[in-house]
């Protein structure tokens, strides 16, 4: 419970800057409706038990990493579809391909979904039942096998080292 009024704290001053008027009645109204919202979704936002971000202190280095791999397959990924956006020809074969992973937990695995989402060319569309594979779906999937080896090699390995 106790973390709840600071959380709805942070959901009146929210509120106050949506609504565009910093006073009592408005941080009230956005304090009140954050204890609303909270309450009845908690299951939803409860955080991995064993992740702590300061322990081991080689984490942050990691998550550091990984920042930095991410921004530069972001970079990468925006100049290849550039090129394939502006040739006059477009010659690409679309398409869903099944990515297996090592991520276990919910953090890692949803980590992993983000980040082939963030990268232009690809978004995760599903996840399998056993939480083992996913599915995303490639601008040029003319060669699932190197897609799959580059998200686990370039991506993959990052989410392990920072996330799990």
């Amino acid at each position: 419970m106790k973390i709840y009024i600071p959380l709805a704290a942070v959901f009146g001053l929210i509120w106050c800057f949506i609504h565009g008027t910093i006073d009592l009645k408005s941080f009230v109204f956005g304090f009140l409706l954050g204890l609303l919202i909270i309450r009845p979704f908690r299951f939803l936002y409860r955080p991995e038990s064993n992740f702590k971000l300061f322990s081991p202190p080689n984490r942050i280095i990691s998550i550091i990493r990984y920042l930095m791999v991410l921004i530069k397959e972001i970079i990468k990924a925006n100049i290849v579809v550039a090129k394939i956006v502006t040739k006059p020809k477009i010659n690409i074969k679309p398409g869903i391909i099944a990515v297996p992973i090592r991520c276990k937990t919910d953090l890692g695995i949803t980590g992993i979904a983000n980040t082939i989402t963030l990268t232009p060319g690809t978004i995760t569309v599903d996840i399998s039942d056993d939480h083992s594979v996913l599915y995303v779906h490639c601008l040029d999937a003319s060669d699932p096998a190197a897609v799959c080896a580059s998200i686990r090699d370039d991506l993959e390995k990052y989410i392990l080292e920072a996330f799990e």
